[in-house]
């Protein structure tokens, strides 16, 4: 669904949708599309769906008039049921965390005609963590050499080096979340620290983080506040 803004600050009326069909082999959560996520790239005019229920990308052209045209499908890994979507500064990579199996997945992008291929994939948790554990949120650094994504269930924050000429991921570490359930997480505009909405730990965790070795580090600071979902900062 596409909304335009208001002088006032308001939405319009709805300027365009489209809907998804289909399903997933896993018959508890993919009975049918949930397009989880919509992603506008930082050039090109392009925005990629993340349709867990499809284990399926879309890329759309967003028009001046807020229609959406849709551009190319890819298809990600059986049930593994992709839910965000974070692109680096150039556009040319895509990493997704994959929900249902645990699991992060790097993306080609084409940031013109929307084109979309499958690079690599890595799991987010140790195997003896994966059964109970959801993937939620992922960030990428500011300038696009480290990915950072949520792990509920394992309660942690994996940390994942990205290559920069080939998108090919390489595991850093995980840092526990500071509290339980890990929903949403956000990188501060310059990139020096990390905020971990715990939902089921009534607080928002704050980490440093070092720019060369990508590694976060307990501050020891938090805000105490009840089920946090979602953290973000205007920029």
């Amino acid at each position: 669904m596409v909304y335009g803004i208001c002088d006032d600050g308001g939405l319009s009326e709805p300027l365009a949708s489209v809907a998804h069909q289909g399903s997933g082999p896993n018959k508890e959560r993919q009975e049918r599309s949930h397009a989880h996520s919509f992603t506008q790239l930082p050039k090109g005019g392009l925005a990629i769906a993340c349709d867990l229920g499809l284990d399926r990308l879309t890329s759309y052209r967003i028009g001046s008039d807020g229609g959406l045209e849709r551009l190319a499908e890819l298809a990600m890994p059986a049930g593994s049921g992709p839910r965000h979507l974070a692109v680096d500064p150039e556009a040319q990579f895509g990493f997704v965390t994959n929900e249902l199996d645990s699991t992060i997945s790097s993306v080609r992008l084409d940031a013109i005609g929307g084109q979309m291929e499958l690079l690599d994939t890595q799991p987010a948790v140790p195997a003896g963590a994966r059964d109970g554990n959801h993937c939620a949120d992922i960030q990428i650094s500011p300038d696009g050499r480290f990915i950072y994504a949520s792990n509920r269930g394992h309660d942690s924050i994996v940390i994942h080096a990205a290559d920069p000429r080939t998108g090919q991921l390489s595991l850093v570490g995980h840092v526990p979340c500071g509290g339980a359930t890990p929903r949403k997480i956000t990188l501060t505009p310059s990139g020096n620290t990390l905020w971990s909405a715990n939902q089921n730990g009534d607080c928002i965790a704050i980490f440093r983080r070092d720019p060369d070795s990508g590694m976060l580090s307990d501050t020891g600071r938090s805000i105490e506040i009840g089920t946090p979902m979602c953290v973000r900062f205007a920029h």
